[in-house]
């Protein structure tokens, strides 16, 4: 890797890290969308988050695929282009209640399920660690914005299941 594009991971690292906040808005009771799969979904946190839906199961687990616009700081080579946004996926899932899909974040876009194909084969294929300081520190970082909210989410639905309410 060449000393600019080294810079270059640094400062967009910085502009991420400086974008971070703690601010979770909640979409209006009368905007909330359900969510289908197929859908990128942007998540208004600070900075906005973007997930695309792959699977939702009956009793309203949904698995999805982080997408982020920061792509020179992702191990994922593919590229999402819709509209005007430009995304690539994180070399991860994560697991959101239906609930919380729909108070927390509103549909973007609807995909062709090859496109979902290859996101999949994109994470699957994708390295979770880099050699490169500010790849591995974006990668910990957007990983710790959906571990509480995955974990959770697997929590929730598993307790429903075992009291068969799933």
């Amino acid at each position: 890797m060449k000393i600019r594009e080294m810079e270059e991971l640094k400062a967009s690292l910085k502009n991420y890290k400086e974008a971070l906040g703690p601010e979770r808005l909640k979409v209006r009771a009368d905007r909330r969308v359900s969510p289908e799969v197929g859908q990128i979904r942007v998540f208004f946190w600070m900075p906005e988050e973007y997930v695309l839906v792959f699977k939702i199961e009956d009793d309203g687990l949904v698995h999805a695929v982080p997408l982020t616009e920061w792509v020179n700081l992702t191990t994922c080579s593919l590229r999402v282009h819709v509209r005007h946004y430009t995304w690539a996926p994180l070399p991860f899932h994560v697991y959101l209640r239906k609930e919380v899909v729909e108070e927390e974040s509103y549909p973007l876009a609807l995909v062709r399920p090859e496109t979902i194909e290859a996101v999949l084969r994109s994470v699957e294929r994708s390295p979770t660690w880099s050699a490169w300081r500010p790849v591995r520190e974006f990668l910990r970082l957007n990983w710790k914005r959906w571990e509480g909210l995955t974990l959770g989410s697997l929590f929730h639905t598993h307790d429903l299941r075992e009291k068969g309410e799933g």
